[in-house]
């Protein structure tokens, strides 16, 4: 794969969000993931897929096992720190018996079948190829059982429905295909999505609009404990108009089906727990299970297919790149 513009690694994504620029996008996120995550109890493995710099980690850094996977090592090396940062600043945090950093595409997702108890991706889906590929990566991954949060740009929102209509934009948010932010973002409509999530075999149990003020005019004119009580009530009134710029949805794994994967990765029936890391990788270039990929120092090798990955201050770089 070859490295695109919105995978950071020339770009401190932090300054995204420094200042408190995006405070209110922020506390928006956070609410609604809390919602989505109330009365899940919170054991077992998580994986954060487009992690970034670990913005989000407190929220689910309770779990046993968190995997912080992301394309980008930059980010990768940025979330190390923030969250060393937080159990600095935290002291009786609850910390997680393993935390893993793992440098790997989300649309060939380096991980064994069955082995994941939730998944969570926020602003990563506007970044990738295929999102409906991914979908289906985080469908195998889970366990019977399992959650996915996932947070996706919506391109029918408010905002373009009056841009639309007043005839600033000639761009309908009401078409199925993607709405292209520059050469790297995009925004997809909300049946698109929900039909991958549907066809992939998971069972969607909520959905949420949120950053539904996420206006400038409002956000300079209106103080932020309003902006944010207003967030907190629409986020479930406005669920199904779906006209938030963001959309966040929870399903679930409920039983295997019949999807198979181009690569034929092999189930994995050992035990519902791991003791390390290496029990639940597989190669992200042959798709081959069975503990063949053997760690040694900073070097990770394929049994199977003779590929070589690296691993280096603590970064399991399983990004297949062509030689």
């Amino acid at each position: 794969m070859e490295l695109r513009k919105s995978d950071y690694e020339s770009y401190d994504y932090r300054k995204f969000w420094q200042d408190n620029k995006r405070g209110y996008e922020d506390f928006s996120e956070r609410k609604a993931i809390r919602k989505l995550l109330k009365n899940f109890e919170k054991k077992g493995t998580i994986a954060d897929i487009g992690c970034g710099f670990g913005r989000l980690f407190n929220e689910y850094n309770d779990f046993d096992r968190v995997i912080m996977l992301d394309y980008s090592v930059n980010n990768l090396k940025n979330a190390r720190e923030v969250i060393n940062d937080f159990f600095f600043k935290n002291k009786s945090a609850k910390k997680p018996n393993s935390l893993y950093f793992i440098a790997a595409d989300a649309e060939r997702i380096p991980i064994k079948n069955d082995v994941l108890d939730m998944v969570i991706s926020v602003r990563l889906m506007h970044h990738l190829n295929s999102p409906e590929r991914f979908i289906n990566e985080v469908q195998r991954i889970l366990k019977e059982d399992g959650c996915f949060i996932l947070e996706f740009a919506n391109k029918r929102n408010l905002k373009n429905i009056l841009k639309f209509f007043l005839g600033r934009t000639k761009k309908s948010p009401f078409s199925s295909e993607p709405l292209y932010i520059g050469e790297t973002i995009r925004d997809y409509h909300p049946k698109i999505i929900l039909r991958y999530i549907k066809s992939s075999g998971l069972k969607l149990i909520k959905l949420l609009s949120v950053s539904n003020f996420r206006i400038s005019f409002l956000k300079t004119k209106l103080k932020p404990c309003i902006l944010t009580k207003l967030e907190s009530i629409s986020q479930v009134l406005f669920s199904s108009l779906k006209l938030g710029p963001s959309i966040f949805v929870k399903s679930v794994k409920k039983s295997s089906n019949l999807f198979t994967e181009s690569i034929d990765y092999v189930k994995n029936n050992g035990s519902e727990d791991f003791l390390d890391i290496s029990e639940i990788l597989v190669c992200p270039a042959c798709g081959s299970s069975g503990n063949c990929l053997i760690i040694s120092g900073e070097v990770i090798s394929c049994g199977s297919c003779g590929k070589k990955f690296k691993n280096f201050d603590g970064i399991y770089d399983l990004r297949n790149k062509s030689e």
